[in-house]
């Protein structure tokens, strides 16, 4: 292949990719990065991308930062975890801990490989909350090892997101659910009205993981 025809490859899959990206709804300085287009280029894809799909609201300001709210509600730990261990099984958590993630990871091929996760994700789970930019986020954490890691939860050993301060329990929010009812047997009923999401039902399908 000539130089001329890898660039223009090239070039293709990053448009590609920038236009997967501004469906997921991703702000524009995290698709420059993941990229490598300009600002201005992205601004004009999104354009001619609104021009012929239906207005999609797209957050603006800086990108999310805070992890923990990664793990503020058992639905989203639920969805995290999911995520988590589809993204382990995809090779897009590097096997050691990396410094600067943000700088190192981003690219093309990785991009591509986040996109081909998060869309499994949604055609499994249609419902799900989690957005693409809280999935880069989970990636970035998951990478570096400073605020979040993966586990197995001790009870159904699915893949579990956890802090890395120990805070965390080691089981996922449906089986503390499950332990908490049957240690409360009086108030099954009106526990069993309030259950947690099937998120993390979804990932034991998924995943097979081991004991």
């Amino acid at each position: 292949m000539r130089v001329s025809e890898s660039r223009y490859s090239r070039d293709i899959r990053r448009i590609d990719l920038a236009r997967r990206l501004i469906r997921h709804r991703v702000r524009t300085q995290w698709i420059c990065a993941w990229t490598g287009l300009s600002g201005e280029r992205v601004r004009n894809l999104y354009h001619s991308y609104s021009q012929t799909q239906p207005a999609r609201h797209r957050a603006r300001g800086p990108s999310p930062r805070r992890t923990f709210t990664l793990l503020r509600s058992p639905r989203l730990q639920n969805e995290a975890s999911a995520l988590g261990g589809i993204a382990y099984r995809l090779g897009l958590i590097p096997a050691q801990p990396v410094r600067n993630p943000e700088v190192v990871l981003a690219g093309v091929d990785l991009g591509e490989q986040l996109c081909k996760a998060f869309e499994l994700y949604h055609q499994v789970v249609p419902g799900a909350g989690f957005t693409m930019e809280q999935f880069i986020l989970l990636v970035f954490a998951l990478a570096e090892r400073k605020e979040l890691d993966m586990a197995l939860c001790e009870s159904c050993r699915g893949f579990l997101i956890v802090d890395c301060t120990g805070t965390s329990q080691r089981r996922c929010p449906t089986c503390r659910k499950t332990l908490e009812t049957e240690a409360d047997e009086p108030l099954a009923d009106e526990a069993s009205s309030d259950t947690v999401d099937e998120p993390n039902e979804y990932q034991q399908s998924l995943f097979d993981s081991e004991s």
